[in-house]
């Protein structure tokens, strides 16, 4: 059994913090002392746990609740979520530990970096573009459905900083392939197509709803447009035309 004080030492955060989870329900001591002192047994200590870890994974404490109640499934996919993102954050600080990492050994004399080498993982603005000119061209020619309107509606209630963050994993799923293609993957490869459902399932959840054929649309406007083109080309030589084939690999076999 841990009182407040042994707990709070343990898990790293103030007893004020603990009081506060008790206070709206998350985290109660299994029983008191005579004294009225708070004790806490190895089932509240594991609870504390996963409280913990949902705030450092940036679950709002008002949506915990649920998924301490034993709703397994819901659980799960909400940390599989999590898991992936942390993945997508961790490939995107590998690039630029890469990218610093070259850039210190140009400036020390080692190598040299080509053009295409000083910007590889710079590129989030320039994509942030290209999604806005594309927007507007959107709009033009589908104004009138139902998927630019769900598409609207989603972008009024989205906040500055989660469209950042937004476009931060899209980016993340980019830098995702273009590891795999430059391992000289082929675009049936198990872990090319994970990254291509990834990439479906991330529009269709953030953006707007994209069924199979709008997906194999845009994967064919990576390679017809030469915005997209040359974007992804400054990634690696030939990944847009990679990717667009891979997402007809993907929508050919759904």
């Amino acid at each position: 059994m841990y009182s407040t004080q042994q707990l709070a030492r343990l898990a790293g955060v103030s007893k004020r913090t603990l009081y506060h989870y008790e206070s709206i329900g998350l985290l109660t001591p299994s029983h008191r002392t005579p004294a009225g002192h708070r004790r806490y047994s190895r089932t509240e200590l594991h609870r504390l746990q996963q409280i913990l870890l949902y705030r450092e994974l940036h679950v709002p404490l008002s949506q915990i609740p649920p998924l301490l109640k034993g709703n397994r499934m819901e659980a799960s996919a909400v940390l599989r979520d999590q898991i992936q993102r942390l993945r997508e954050t961790t490939l995107h600080y590998q690039t630029l530990i890469d990218l610093a990492t070259q850039t210190l050994q140009s400036i020390e004399g080692g190598i040299n970096m080509n053009d295409e080498q000083l910007f590889r993982g710079l590129r989030h603005e320039e994509l942030t573009t290209l999604e806005a000119q594309h927007a507007e061209e959107v709009k033009t020619h589908y104004a009138e459905t139902e998927a630019y309107r769900i598409s609207q509606i989603r972008h009024q209630r989205r906040s500055p900083q989660e469209a950042e963050q937004l476009s931060l994993q899209h980016k993340q799923l980019d830098q995702r392939l273009t590891r795999l293609y430059r391992t000289h993957r082929p675009v049936h490869d198990a872990e090319v197509q994970q990254v291509v459902r990834d990439q479906h399932a991330f529009i269709d959840q953030h953006y707007y709803p994209c069924d199979l054929t709008h997906f194999q649309s845009l994967g064919q406007l990576y390679v017809t447009d030469q915005r997209f083109r040359n974007y992804y080309e400054t990634y690696e030589p030939g990944l847009a035309d990679f990717y667009a084939a891979a997402i007809t690999v993907y929508t050919q076999t759904r």
